[in-house]
């Protein structure tokens, strides 16, 4: 397989994209960013845009997929608009490209509780872009639904790690077991794992389901999942 990812540099983007190079079962890995990234690996190729001047996807090779775990936070885009052309924007966009060169799935990460009815921005946003990749037309559209995101960020987030200390202790009790933080890497690992697993549609997985298709992921090329279903 050969996947193009949009957002390899955030918690789980990263992680996805550690994933991705070690697994044997994705050939070549194409990075849109806007920053150049510190790798080198022979299978990956890192593409610097501008997103603001963005016609064209600057890819040449049949890409089976798109993963999507791009993003920023108010603090970091300064404003409401800033942050809705960031995260809802830019993503609609280059699902639209990524449809008219040919790529039929996408694996995109959303949020938990999200609705266009939210009297919350940050919901509505992320609905929003839920309703844009839903109207693309893929053959298979996976959207992630994680509560707090936990790992290891570089900038820190007073607010999200009282969050993540909060959704812990509540977890434990068994009560609200969606609301429990998930681990970037599991996420990382669910985006693949589902991608390998669910057949053509629209799926949408829950917090509470995110660990039970990253049990399931292994490196291992031949692993006992499903088959990637590739009708071309």
């Amino acid at each position: 397989m050969n996947a193009l990812i949009l957002g390899g540099t955030g918690l789980v983007g990263h992680d996805l994209l550690e994933l991705l190079i070690s697994d044997k079962r994705f050939e070549k890995i194409e990075l849109l960013s806007r920053r150049e990234l510190d790798i080198r690996e022979i299978k990956v190729t890192n593409h610097l845009v501008d997103f603001s001047n963005f016609l064209e996807l600057p890819i040449y090779d049949k890409m089976d997929v798109l993963f999507i775990t791009f993003g920023t936070t108010i603090k970091k885009a300064g404003s409401q608009t800033k942050q809705f052309e960031i995260d809802v924007d830019i993503p609609t966009l280059v699902m639209k490209l990524a449809k008219k060169k040919g790529v039929e799935r996408c694996v995109l990460i959303s949020a938990l509780g999200v609705s266009l009815k939210s009297p919350f921005f940050y919901s509505r946003m992320k609905a929003q872009l839920d309703e844009n990749a839903k109207k693309i037309g893929f053959k298979q559209l996976i959207l992630i639904k994680p509560s707090i995101l936990e790992g290891p960020r570089v900038e820190e987030r007073t607010t999200e790690k009282w969050s993540i200390l909060l959704g812990n202790a509540i977890g434990k009790t068994g009560l609200i077991n969606k609301y429990k933080p998930v681990e970037s890497i599991n996420v990382a690992k669910c985006m693949v794992q589902s991608l390998l697993d669910l057949p053509d549609g629209t799926h949408e997985i829950s917090s509470s389901k995110i660990m039970e298709y990253a049990k399931i992921y292994t490196e291992d090329e031949f692993n006992n999942s499903a088959d990637f279903q590739q009708n071309n």
